[in-house]
């Protein structure tokens, strides 16, 4: 799983909802209900006014996120604590999390009431699409106040093209990875601190046995997208993609965020790719493990929630955005079963935030942190061909790059190359490849003003996208042969 994505075609619901965990409701975070504070105090309704029981009963809401089941387990059981939730017979939570390609059509189809977590490029593209309520209710509005309209820069509210507000911040993330220095150690690593310093050859010294790196395919992972995109505007289109070549060459690719990130943790890797909430999580479980923000490398997201104009629970979905926004619903955050930073520094203050000084400091580097100046619209504009480039020429021709980029570290390491030589067979094993356009016949390199002209034909015509895609791999194979044979002829036969 992980935490971003546009219209998709319909049809496919029965697909998407392939993984709807249902936790169960016993259990009452304490200060919840003895404290009588606060918009959840008892007897009262999250705009604070006071109400009598409904008749009624077992009411499900439906929440649709990208969040795992470790924030299901500790937000539902509270949540269905709160007198709201009882005075409005709310008796369970129906949590489905199909990957981001699913949303539209469970959106459209009505059965979502709370959309929660995947990033902003997600919720953007849904807002894009007029399929977020506007928050523009007296509530909504007193709520969205709890939150600061930017933190380090960075927006965390989402105003659509009439102005009106559609969603808001519910926690915020920096992006970075973890390394376990058991592993680095183990094999005389470097611990790195640049995205550019995991495309050093030194991290494919011991390819094709032990890859050094996870990372996450991009359509699988949307906290892993936003990484790439950070790499893509950090260094500059081109010199991202190949610095993304080299990383790929030392890495094995992973399905998802989770299973990048365990990676790290279980110790079969040096170094994953990670969103700050996984790498401090690792960090508590494995003393072995630590996060890095790679400096001056990346930025702040505020991640969002918000309401799908097709729900028929607006009030209680209203509800439920009031506890996630309460300081309370906020320290939920800091259990020690998620550790993510909330959006509110009031988090901080209450009794479960005061247990929760390690991360209240890291809080205060997150919203101190001075990052790249980063552009969300483009990343809107053109988010399905990159992250169908990635697939096409990381993960599907994953083995030829391998190939390549093995040969090439190793006769670099061993002196046969030099550094000047190594840089430039890397520059062309990674420069975006070039293919005819399925319907142009035109040839085009893979360029931002490629990818913006595309897009939309990539998330609206599967055939067409799926002609590009294997257009991609298939010149991504050729490119990393050629100049695979172009470093073996430059260098001794073994």
């Amino acid at each position: 799983m992980s935490e971003f994505e546009s219209a998709r075609s319909t049809g496919r619901i029965a697909a998407a909802i392939v993984v709807i965990v249902i936790v169960g409701v016993a259990g009452v975070i304490g200060f919840m209900s003895l404290t009588g504070t606060g918009p959840f105090g008892p007897g009262t309704t999250p705009t604070g006014t006071t109400t009598t029981n409904t008749t009624a009963a077992g009411i499900t809401l439906t929440i649709l996120t990208r969040h795992d089941v470790s924030i299901h387990s500790v937000f539902e059981p509270a949540f269905l604590a709160t007198d709201f939730a009882k005075q409005h017979g709310i008796t369970d939570i129906l949590w489905k999390t199909p990957s981001a390609e699913f949303w539209d059509d469970l959106i459209d189809a009505g059965q979502v009431d709370v959309c929660w977590g995947g990033g902003p490029t997600l919720f953007d593209q849904l807002m894009r699409d007029d399929r977020l309520a506007p928050l523009n209710s007296t509530h909504m509005q007193q709520v969205a106040a709890r939150v600061n309209d930017t933190i380090a820069g960075v927006a965390m509210k989402r105003y659509n093209s009439h102005g009106d507000l559609v969603w808001v911040a519910a926690a915020i993330s920096t992006f970075g990875f973890t390394v376990n220095h058991a592993f680095l150690d183990e094999y005389s690593l470097p611990v790195p601190h640049k995205w550019t310093d995991l495309a050093n050859a030194t991290y494919g010294k011991y390819l094709k046995a032990t890859p050094t790196i996870a990372m996450g395919n991009a359509p699988d992972t949307t906290s892993n997208t936003r990484i790439y995109e950070i790499i893509t505007q950090a260094l500059g289109w081109e010199e991202g993609w190949i610095t993304m070549a080299r990383m790929a060459g030392n890495a094995r690719i992973y399905g998802g965020s989770v299973e990048t990130q365990t990676a790290a943790e279980n110790g079969d890797v040096g170094v994953s790719m990670s969103i700050d909430f996984y790498g401090y999580l690792t960090q508590y479980r494995n003393p072995d493990c630590e996060y890095i923000v790679p400096t001056g490398q990346s930025i702040v997201n505020g991640d969002p929630i918000a309401i799908p104009a097709t729900t028929d629970k607006r009030e209680l979905a209203e509800g439920f955005l009031d506890f996630v926004l309460s300081p309370e619903g906020q320290a939920l955050w800091l259990d020690n079963r998620i550790r993510r930073m909330p959006v509110m520094e009031e988090a901080f203050h209450t009794p479960a935030g005061e247990d929760a000084q390690d991360l209240y400091a890291v809080y205060n580097m997150t919203i101190e942190n001075k990052g790249i100046d980063f552009n969300d619209t483009l990343s809107l504009e053109i988010n399905m061909a990159f992250i169908t480039y990635f697939e096409a020429v990381f993960t599907r021709a994953h083995t030829e790059l391998v190939n390549c980029w093995e040969l090439m570290a190793k006769a670099y390491l061993d002196g046969h190359l030099t550094e000047e030589q190594l840089n430039s067979f890397a520059a062309q094993m990674g420069t975006p490849v070039t293919i005819q356009d399925p319907k142009t016949g035109i040839s085009h390199k893979f360029t931002v003003e490629y990818a913006r002209m595309i897009n939309n034909m990539m998330i609206y015509d599967p055939t067409y996208a799926a002609a590009v895609e294997s257009a991609w791999t298939t010149a991504a194979k050729i490119q990393y042969n050629n100049v695979h044979d172009a470093v073996a002829a430059v260098i001794p036969a073994s």
